[in-house]
């Protein structure tokens, strides 16, 4: 099977799992207001060659502020579409008079690649007077020790956190996102990593990113799991907004029990800002099951 129609196949599958949506909604403590001015930004892709590492950023109009984003990781070469994985997708607010950006990179997994691929970043954008109390808010965490695997949270305190993102430093080609979403109340954003099974000797890190607002109105986080829960090669995952409400944010997860060697490469919001997808590889071999992987939208009116 090629790879695109494996794709299809799995989106396919992954349509028929809406049952196993989950979202929930938060009341205020008085009316909130709504997010205005929303829009996807979709950034050219990377360079398309063979080196290690690409990056991407989307970049937000004048007078918007990220709110949230997505990347996407992709080898151009089916044999090699399992070798590269998505390390880094966080939003980066400006204060110095330039656009704010949703940056995004990828990395091969192994030095055997040898093949083309690129990379792409989505930043979700909003005017900034419907932003109240609009922070973002970083780990900033120091690349000192050489975890097999390593997660991290942004907290947003009070606040929601209307999007976020994850970003590892010092990946090399061994270490690889596996999360990068919201709690289930939206609180906090939680980012996590995990080296291969040959492990790193490198000195690596994992920090998260909030994207902090006032809860807005209509907010909830809607996190839905993917088909495919054993050992399956691939695995995707939509999430869906409710009628009525729009993505703001972006997230995605691999299961807490999945070995090193197992990635994320997409987390993809639609153009229509009504979904969102989550695809996951094995960027090598795994027999044991990984379970499922899970497609986050932060949604609101």
């Amino acid at each position: 099977m090629t790879r695109t129609n494996r794709w299809i196949t799995l989106a396919g599958t992954a349509t028929m799992m809406v049952v196993a949506q989950v979202g929930i909604q938060f009341a205020g403590a008085g009316p909130a207001a709504a997010v205005t001015g929303i829009e996807k930004v979709t950034s050219p892709l990377s360079a398309v060659d063979s080196q290690q590492t690409h990056t991407a950023r989307a970049q937000c109009p004048v007078g918007k502020w990220v709110i949230g984003g997505g990347g996407w990781a992709f080898a151009v070469a089916a044999a090699d579409s399992a070798k590269v994985t998505l390390v880094q997708l966080f939003p980066e607010h400006r204060t110095d008079g330039t656009p704010d950006s949703y940056v995004v990179t990828g990395s091969e997994t192994t030095a055997a690649m040898t093949g083309d691929w690129w990379v792409q970043a989505y930043a979700i954008c909003a005017s900034r007077s419907g932003l109240s109390g609009y922070q973002v808010v970083g780990t900033g965490n120091s690349a000192t020790s050489s975890p097999a695997e390593l997660e991290a949270q942004a907290s947003c305190g009070t606040r929601r956190a209307i999007g976020g993102g994850a970003r590892i430093v010092n990946p090399g080609r061994d270490v690889a996102l596996q999360i990068s979403r919201a709690s289930v109340s939206g609180d906090i954003f939680r980012a996590g990593a995990h080296e291969d099974a040959d492990g790193y000797a490198g000195n690596w890190t994992v920090d998260a990113y909030a994207v902090c607002v006032n809860q807005p109105a209509g907010y909830q986080v809607v996190t839905t799991a993917s088909a495919q829960s054993d050992s399956e090669a691939e695995k995707i995952a939509f999430a869906h907004c409710p009628s009525g409400t729009r993505v703001h944010g972006a997230g995605a997860a691999i299961s807490n029990t999945a070995p090193g060697g197992v990635s994320l490469q997409v987390v993809y919001p639609a153009n229509a800002l009504d979904s969102v997808q989550a695809f996951a590889v094995e960027n090598t071999p795994v027999s044991q099951d990984w379970d499922f992987i899970v497609s986050q939208a932060i949604c609101a009116s």
